[in-house]
């Protein structure tokens, strides 16, 4: 899915986010710039983590469940990068480079945060493939190209449990 993909909105923060970036438009014509930003983690936004350790959280079974993350500094300098582009286009995705299946993302923040292997649970497909091409192509690189070296740097080494509350800036 990319900025050109018509938005169908599944819940009332879709849509109210689909509103907002109408109002944008209006209130600034051929200047607004919308960043639709994809699963944010990083310091502070680790609940998905902690849910998987405790083993609180079962992982989507099936296909169509896809998941789209981006670090929130990534995300904080994919805004900073749109404010200085000269002639911004009106709307960006802002995510990794790496979607992945919602179930193998659990179950390796599982592995990393040090829980059990997530159950699986039937539910309907309901994520989408993003693709941060736009935004590559307009100058933007992600200093975490991949949630999963993201998670693991803000979870600490890879092989043993760990604190979720260990910083996670690139150095």
């Amino acid at each position: 899915m990319d900025e050109d993909t018509p938005p169908a909105p599944a819940d009332f923060r879709g849509a109210a986010m689909l509103e907002a970036e109408a109002l944008l438009h209006a209130r600034l014509p051929g200047r607004g710039v919308a960043l639709r930003l994809s699963g944010l983690y990083g310091p502070g936004r680790l609940r998905l983590a902690e849910g998987l350790r405790t083993g609180r959280m079962a992982a989507p079974d099936g296909p169509g469940h896809w998941a789209n993350r981006i670090h929130v500094e990534d995300a904080a300098r994919a805004c900073a990068h749109l404010l200085d582009l000269a002639d911004p286009l009106p709307c960006y995705i802002g995510t990794d480079d790496h979607p992945m299946p919602t179930a193998d993302l659990y179950e390796a923040l599982a592995r990393m945060a040090g829980g059990p292997t997530p159950a699986r649970a039937s539910r309907p497909p309901d994520g989408k493939r993003l693709s941060n091409a736009r935004l590559r192509a307009s100058g933007w690189t992600p200093a975490w190209p991949d949630m999963l070296d993201g998670y693991a740097a803000c979870l600490g080494a890879a092989d043993a449990p760990r604190s979720l509350h260990v910083p996670c800036a690139r150095s």
